[in-house]
C-alpha cells in the first residue's frame, strides 16, 4: 500500500514548494524526538522526513505521483487485499492509537503491536520496520521478496500463501488478533 505523503504532510496535492515546506517544518517541531516523549514520535518523524524528501524533490515528486496514480488505477490486488486486511484487524477490538496510512499501532491492556501493511515486502524494508518500533512488529504482506532476514520482535505473514514467518507470538491474544490471516 503505497503512503499517502499529502496526507501525512496535510498538504492537498497541487501543494507548492513552499506549502509543502512549510508543513514538513510544523510537523517537524511537533514530533521531532527532542520536542516530543511520545514512543511513537521518532517513527512519525521518520515518515515525516521520507515523505518530505520525496515531495519536495521535483523529480522524485512526479515519479511518486506516478506510482500514486497507477496503484489506484485498479488492476492490482495489492491495495484491496491490504486494506481488507487492514479492516480485518481493526474489527478485532483493539484500541487504534496512531494510523499513517500504511502502518497502524494498536494497544489492549498492556499489549501494543505496530501492524505494517506492504504490498512488496523486501530485506530492506523489514530491516527499517524492524528498527522503527521497540516491540512487536506484524508485517501483514501481499508480496515477499525472498530472502528476508527475520528480527526477533517482526513476524511476517503472508496474505496470499496464509503463512507466518519469523517468531511466535508472545501469547494467545496476539495469536487471536492474526488468526484470520492463518491456516
Amino acid at each position: 500500500m503505497l503512503v499517502d505523503y499529502y496526507a501525512l504532510l496535510n498538504v492537498p496535492t497541487d501543494a507548492t514548494s513552499d506549502e509543502i515546506h512549510r508543513a514538513y517544518r510544523a510537523l517537524a517541531m511537533r514530533y521531532h524526538p527532542d520536542r516530543n516523549s511520545d514512543p511513537d514520535a521518532a517513527f512519525r518523524m521518520t515518515a515525516i522526513n521520507d515523505a518530505y524528501s520525496v515531495l519536495s524533490d521535483l523529480t522524485g515528486r512526479v515519479r511518486y505521483d506516478l506510482q500514486r496514480r497507477s496503484s489506484r488505477a485498479g488492476g492490482d490486488i495489492s491495495t484491496p487485499v491490504l486494506r481488507a486486511a487492514k479492516e480485518t484487524v481493526l474489527r478485532c477490538g483493539w484500541t487504534l492509537l496512531d494510523d499513517d496510512g500504511a502502518n497502524i499501532t494498536l494497544e489492549q491492556k498492556s499489549r501494543r503491536v505496530r501492524v505494517c501493511f506492504a504490498e512488496r515486502l523486501t530485506g530492506v524494508r523489514l530491516r527499517t520496520i524492524s528498527r522503527r518500533f521497540p516491540g512487536l512488529s506484524v508485517v501483514l504482506a501481499v508480496e515477499i521478496e525472498a530472502p528476508i532476514n527475520l528480527a526477533l520482535q517482526t513476524v511476517v505473514i503472508d496474505l496470499m500463501h496464509s503463512c507466518k514467518h519469523g517468531p511466535d507470538f508472545p501469547d494467545d491474544v496476539y495469536r487471536g488478533l492474526f488468526a484470520a490471516f492463518l491456516v
